[in-house]
Protein backbone atom coordinates (compact mmCIF):
# COMPACT_ATOMS: atom_id res chain seq x y z
CA UNK A 1 0.00 0.00 0.00
CA UNK A 2 2.80 2.43 0.91
CA UNK A 3 4.44 1.90 -2.48
CA UNK A 4 1.22 2.93 -4.20
CA UNK A 5 1.00 6.30 -2.45
CA UNK A 6 3.40 8.22 -4.76
CA UNK A 7 1.53 6.89 -7.79
CA UNK A 8 -1.85 7.87 -6.33
CA UNK A 9 -0.56 11.35 -5.46
CA UNK A 10 0.81 11.82 -8.99
CA UNK A 11 -2.49 10.68 -10.49
CA UNK A 12 -4.48 13.10 -8.31
CA UNK A 13 -2.15 15.95 -9.23
CA UNK A 14 -2.50 15.14 -12.93
CA UNK A 15 -6.31 15.11 -12.68
CA UNK A 16 -6.27 18.41 -10.78
CA UNK A 17 -4.07 20.13 -13.36
CA UNK A 18 -6.05 18.69 -16.25
CA UNK A 19 -9.23 20.27 -14.89
CA UNK A 20 -7.71 23.76 -15.00
CA UNK A 21 -7.68 26.13 -17.97
CA UNK A 22 -3.93 25.96 -18.47
CA UNK A 23 -1.75 27.96 -20.83
CA UNK A 24 1.72 27.72 -22.36
CA UNK A 25 4.08 30.70 -22.29
CA UNK A 26 6.93 30.81 -24.82
CA UNK A 27 10.29 32.46 -24.13
CA UNK A 28 12.95 33.00 -26.80
CA UNK A 29 16.16 31.88 -25.16
CA UNK A 30 19.60 33.15 -26.19
CA UNK A 31 22.05 35.96 -25.39
CA UNK A 32 20.27 39.00 -23.89
CA UNK A 33 17.16 37.06 -22.89
CA UNK A 34 16.55 39.10 -19.73
CA UNK A 35 13.66 40.76 -17.85
CA UNK A 36 14.32 44.02 -19.73
CA UNK A 37 14.14 42.46 -23.20
CA UNK A 38 11.12 43.04 -25.44
CA UNK A 39 8.74 40.53 -26.98
CA UNK A 40 9.25 36.82 -26.35
CA UNK A 41 12.85 37.41 -25.29
CA UNK A 42 11.52 38.94 -22.06
CA UNK A 43 12.46 36.19 -19.61
CA UNK A 44 10.33 37.22 -16.59
CA UNK A 45 6.70 36.16 -16.73
CA UNK A 46 3.73 35.82 -14.38
CA UNK A 47 1.67 32.65 -14.84
CA UNK A 48 -0.98 30.66 -12.99
CA UNK A 49 -0.62 27.26 -11.31
CA UNK A 50 -0.64 24.52 -13.94
CA UNK A 51 0.69 26.73 -16.73
CA UNK A 52 3.71 25.60 -18.75
CA UNK A 53 6.73 27.68 -19.76
CA UNK A 54 8.58 26.63 -22.92
CA UNK A 55 12.02 28.02 -23.67
CA UNK A 56 13.02 28.04 -27.35
CA UNK A 57 16.68 28.34 -28.34
CA UNK A 58 16.87 30.66 -31.37
CA UNK A 59 20.53 31.47 -32.09
CA UNK A 60 24.05 30.15 -31.75
CA UNK A 61 25.82 29.18 -28.56
CA UNK A 62 25.41 26.39 -26.06
CA UNK A 63 22.87 27.23 -23.37
CA UNK A 64 20.75 25.65 -20.66
CA UNK A 65 17.90 26.69 -18.37
CA UNK A 66 18.49 26.06 -14.67
CA UNK A 67 16.55 27.16 -11.60
CA UNK A 68 18.52 28.93 -8.90
CA UNK A 69 18.80 27.41 -5.44
CA UNK A 70 16.29 29.96 -4.09
CA UNK A 71 13.60 29.02 -6.64
CA UNK A 72 10.31 27.59 -5.39
CA UNK A 73 10.53 24.73 -7.90
CA UNK A 74 13.56 22.92 -9.26
CA UNK A 75 14.08 22.48 -13.01
CA UNK A 76 17.05 22.09 -15.34
CA UNK A 77 17.42 21.48 -19.06
CA UNK A 78 20.15 19.92 -21.12
CA UNK A 79 22.55 22.13 -23.07
CA UNK A 80 21.20 23.02 -26.52
CA UNK A 81 22.12 25.11 -29.53
CA UNK A 82 19.81 26.73 -32.06
CA UNK A 83 16.50 24.85 -32.31
CA UNK A 84 16.53 23.36 -28.81
CA UNK A 85 13.48 23.48 -26.60
CA UNK A 86 12.66 22.82 -22.94
CA UNK A 87 9.36 22.95 -21.04
CA UNK A 88 8.41 22.93 -17.37
CA UNK A 89 4.90 22.92 -15.88
CA UNK A 90 4.67 24.89 -12.63
CA UNK A 91 2.56 23.33 -9.89
CA UNK A 92 2.91 25.61 -6.85
CA UNK A 93 2.61 29.31 -6.03
CA UNK A 94 5.90 31.13 -5.66
CA UNK A 95 8.85 32.84 -7.34
CA UNK A 96 11.35 30.98 -9.52
CA UNK A 97 14.58 32.71 -10.49
CA UNK A 98 16.56 30.94 -13.21
CA UNK A 99 19.68 31.38 -15.34
CA UNK A 100 21.75 29.97 -18.17
CA UNK A 101 24.65 28.43 -16.25
CA UNK A 102 27.45 29.60 -18.62
CA UNK A 103 25.91 33.07 -19.14
CA UNK A 104 24.14 34.12 -15.91
CA UNK A 105 24.76 37.82 -16.52
CA UNK A 106 23.09 37.97 -19.95
CA UNK A 107 20.54 35.15 -19.74
CA UNK A 108 18.33 35.11 -16.64
CA UNK A 109 14.76 35.66 -15.52
CA UNK A 110 11.99 34.97 -13.04
CA UNK A 111 8.80 32.93 -13.37
CA UNK A 112 6.19 34.09 -10.85
CA UNK A 113 3.38 31.60 -10.24
CA UNK A 114 0.07 32.83 -8.83
CA UNK A 115 -3.23 31.24 -7.89
CA UNK A 116 -5.55 29.94 -10.59
CA UNK A 117 -7.92 32.59 -11.90
CA UNK A 118 -5.78 35.57 -10.89
CA UNK A 119 -4.96 36.45 -14.50
CA UNK A 120 -8.00 35.11 -16.33
CA UNK A 121 -9.79 38.23 -17.60
CA UNK A 122 -9.54 39.89 -21.03
CA UNK A 123 -6.62 42.28 -21.31
CA UNK A 124 -6.61 46.04 -21.87
CA UNK A 125 -3.79 45.67 -24.42
CA UNK A 126 -5.97 46.50 -27.44
CA UNK A 127 -7.68 49.46 -25.77
CA UNK A 128 -4.85 51.71 -24.59
CA UNK A 129 -1.80 51.93 -22.35
CA UNK A 130 -1.17 51.49 -18.64
CA UNK A 131 2.14 52.52 -17.09
CA UNK A 132 3.10 51.65 -13.52
CA UNK A 133 6.04 53.40 -11.81
CA UNK A 134 8.39 53.71 -9.98
CA UNK A 135 9.24 50.03 -9.80
CA UNK A 136 10.71 49.08 -7.33
CA UNK A 137 9.14 51.52 -4.88
CA UNK A 138 8.95 51.98 -1.12
CA UNK A 139 6.08 54.45 -0.68
CA UNK A 140 3.87 55.31 -3.66
CA UNK A 141 3.05 53.46 -6.86
CA UNK A 142 1.67 55.49 -9.77
CA UNK A 143 -0.68 53.78 -12.23
CA UNK A 144 -1.00 56.10 -15.21
CA UNK A 145 -3.53 55.04 -17.85
CA UNK A 146 -4.78 56.20 -21.23
CA UNK A 147 -7.65 53.93 -22.22
CA UNK A 148 -10.46 54.74 -24.59
CA UNK A 149 -13.76 55.64 -22.84
CA UNK A 150 -12.45 54.67 -19.38
CA UNK A 151 -12.12 57.26 -16.60
CA UNK A 152 -11.78 54.99 -13.54
CA UNK A 153 -10.21 51.62 -12.73
CA UNK A 154 -10.35 49.15 -9.86
CA UNK A 155 -6.98 48.21 -8.37
CA UNK A 156 -6.36 44.99 -6.42
CA UNK A 157 -2.93 44.11 -5.01
CA UNK A 158 -2.08 40.47 -4.24
CA UNK A 159 0.91 38.86 -2.59
CA UNK A 160 2.49 35.79 -4.18
CA UNK A 161 0.19 33.50 -2.21
CA UNK A 162 -2.79 35.02 -4.00
CA UNK A 163 -4.03 36.93 -0.94
CA UNK A 164 -5.52 40.37 -1.57
CA UNK A 165 -3.63 42.93 0.53
CA UNK A 166 -4.76 46.28 -0.90
CA UNK A 167 -7.60 47.72 -3.01
CA UNK A 168 -8.40 51.14 -4.43
CA UNK A 169 -10.42 52.78 -7.21
CA UNK A 170 -8.26 55.20 -9.18
CA UNK A 171 -9.12 57.89 -11.72
CA UNK A 172 -7.15 60.00 -14.16
CA UNK A 173 -6.92 62.66 -11.44
CA UNK A 174 -5.88 60.21 -8.72
CA UNK A 175 -3.39 57.64 -10.01
CA UNK A 176 -1.32 57.10 -6.85
CA UNK A 177 -1.43 53.98 -4.70
CA UNK A 178 0.10 54.10 -1.20
CA UNK A 179 2.10 50.89 -0.62
CA UNK A 180 4.29 51.92 2.33
CA UNK A 181 2.31 49.64 4.66
CA UNK A 182 3.16 46.50 2.69
CA UNK A 183 6.01 44.19 3.60
CA UNK A 184 9.03 44.06 1.32
CA UNK A 185 8.62 41.65 -1.58
CA UNK A 186 7.00 41.03 -4.96
CA UNK A 187 3.33 41.86 -5.52
CA UNK A 188 0.83 41.51 -8.34
CA UNK A 189 -1.44 44.40 -9.29
CA UNK A 190 -4.69 43.47 -11.03
CA UNK A 191 -6.14 46.44 -12.88
CA UNK A 192 -9.79 46.01 -13.87
CA UNK A 193 -12.43 48.12 -15.58
CA UNK A 194 -15.45 48.99 -13.43
CA UNK A 195 -17.69 46.66 -15.46
CA UNK A 196 -15.21 43.79 -14.99
CA UNK A 197 -14.93 43.09 -18.72
CA UNK A 198 -11.25 44.00 -19.10
CA UNK A 199 -8.24 43.48 -16.92
CA UNK A 200 -4.48 43.28 -16.92
CA UNK A 201 -2.01 42.15 -14.26
CA UNK A 202 1.35 43.78 -13.58
CA UNK A 203 4.07 43.11 -11.06
CA UNK A 204 5.99 45.46 -8.77
CA UNK A 205 8.60 45.14 -6.05
CA UNK A 206 8.14 46.79 -2.64
CA UNK A 207 11.50 47.75 -1.13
Amino acid sequence: MIKKLPFIFSLMLSISLASQNTNTVNIDWSFNSTPSATGNANSSRTIEIGDTVTWNWYSGGNHNVKSKSTANESFESQFFGNGGTFSHTFTSIGTNDYICSPHPGTMFGTITVVAEGTLSIDSFDMLGTINMYPNPTDTNLTIDFKIQNIEKLNIEVFNLLGKEVLTKQISKNDTSLLVSGLSKGVYLVRITSLNGENSTTKRFVKI
